[in-house]
């Protein structure tokens, strides 16, 4: 029911002083329709709409000139239109509202869901990669060589997690290196042997081992594919040499500077890398040979390009460590160094790293010092690797300066290679 406003004339007599007025006033509904003029609007009569009468003024006061003016209120179609209106600008912004959030929160649900897709998308992903890798790697895929054509025979070494045979493809000599059976379905191993492989494949030097490729058919058969190098590693060469020290004596031949000559440029090479790549695992038994004794160098299982300033990770194998690294310090490319002059001084006496205090404390202590009170010793500078006294002085200064246990006082890998370069030019000649 739409109210239909109507001004009529009305008497009122005042309850106060029994004065009865004569006034205009204005009625919403018809007389039939509403309710006694005294009483207020109510929901209970004219089915639910209530009533309103408005007084305006007494009837003496109004003008001759107004009352001359005074006509029947009629409806009109703007009178409708406005209380159409009217009421649609009072329910409009409630169903615009609701209508808003409605559209807002499906927008966000729709958004909620695609952000949860996505996530799950790289969750599976990520979740994907630990499992396989860097099967799909570009280098990888780039050096995959059939598994059907590379023979394995004998085995050469085994190590805590691989193990290392001879082998051919394509009638050509070469080292397969594979996982130990018991490892060979762990992922997490797997993948690091991947990353080896394909850090081996980015390397381009003379002086560090070539990769030939990488074969697989399954996971159990995955395998890496080295040239062989006929010399063996530099630690079995030493070996002999202490076993035959009449034939070798200690102390820096011309042959032994050589050998760090080599691993020295391919410590320059890896250490100019942009980023630097860090070997951290730089030791004798990594040095390979060949059949004239030309070095180089091997297995970057745990080498890792420095992608920050420094690393904290403590690996690399406990007595060719270097102190920052034993003490899970901050550490950067002088810890090759440091190896570097501990394997200077395997060149120099043949022996493991402080194998000369190891003995010297079992004589005078009846016992055997453990590696961990030696490298304990080491990294406060109570202790370090030794060298002989046979010389030339210039190797045993430069072994010296490069097992400094202050990182800033040992030479980079280029300074390292020019002073092994005027050894042999010079004390060596």
């Amino acid at each position: 029911m739409i109210p239909t406003p109507r001004v009529y004339m009305d008497s009122w007599t005042d309850p106060a002083d029994n004065n009865t007025y004569t006034v205009f006033a204005i009625h919403t509904l018809a007389f039939d329709q509403e309710p006694f003029y005294s009483e207020c609007p109510n929901t209970t009569r004219n089915g639910g709409y209530g009533s309103l009468v408005v007084p305006c003024a007494p009837t003496a006061r109004v003008s001759a000139s107004s009352s001359s003016e005074i006509t029947p209120v009629e409806g009109s179609p703007w009178v409708s239109r406005w209380i159409a209106e009217e009421y649609s600008t009072k329910t409009t912004p409630l169903l615009s509202t609701l209508a808003t959030v409605g559209i807002i929160t499906g927008c966000i649900a729709v958004v909620l869901v695609i952000l949860g897709f996505i996530i799950a998308c790289k969750h599976r992903s990520k979740k994907n990669k630990g499992q396989t890798g860097l099967w799909d790697d570009d280098i990888i895929t780039a050096k995959r060589i059939p598994r059907n054509r590379v023979q394995v025979d004998q085995l050469l070494s085994r190590g805590a997690f691989g193990e290392v045979y001879a082998g051919a493809f394509n009638d050509r000599q070469v080292a397969v290196k594979m996982l130990l059976p018991s490892t060979r379905r762990d992922i997490r191993l797997v993948n690091e042997f991947l990353a080896e492989a394909r850090l081996t494949a980015c390397m381009e030097h003379p002086r560090i081992v070539t990769l030939v490729g990488v074969a697989w058919d399954t996971l159990s058969d995955l395998c890496i594919v080295l040239e062989f190098m006929e010399g063996g590693d530099l630690r079995s060469l030493l070996n002999n040499y202490e076993k035959a020290k009449r034939k070798y004596p200690v102390g820096f031949s011309r042959e032994k500077v050589t050998i760090a000559l080599h691993v020295c440029h391919a410590l320059t090479y890896l250490h100019s890398l942009e980023p630097p790549v860090i070997h951290r695992d730089l030791k004798s038994r990594n040095i390979l040979l060949d059949e004239m004794h030309e070095a180089k160098l091997t297995d970057f299982g745990i080498s890792r390009e420095r992608l920050d300033r420094t690393m904290t990770a403590g690996v690399g194998t406990s007595l060719w460590m270097a102190p920052e690294v034993m003490m899970g310090e901050k550490y950067d490319d002088k810890a090759d160094i440091f190896l570097f002059g501990v394997v200077l001084s395997e060149l120099d006496l043949h022996t493991l790293p402080y194998a000369q205090i190891k003995r010297e404390m079992e004589r005078s202590h009846g016992r055997q010092m453990s590696d961990a009170t030696l490298l304990q010793r080491v990294a406060m500078g109570a202790t370090s690797v030794e060298f002989s006294d046979v010389g030339p002085q210039s190797m045993v200064d430069l072994g010296r300066a490069c097992v400094s246990v202050d990182p800033s006082k040992r030479p980079c890998a280029a300074e390292a290679l020019f002073k092994l370069q005027v050894v042999l030019s010079k004390d060596l000649a």
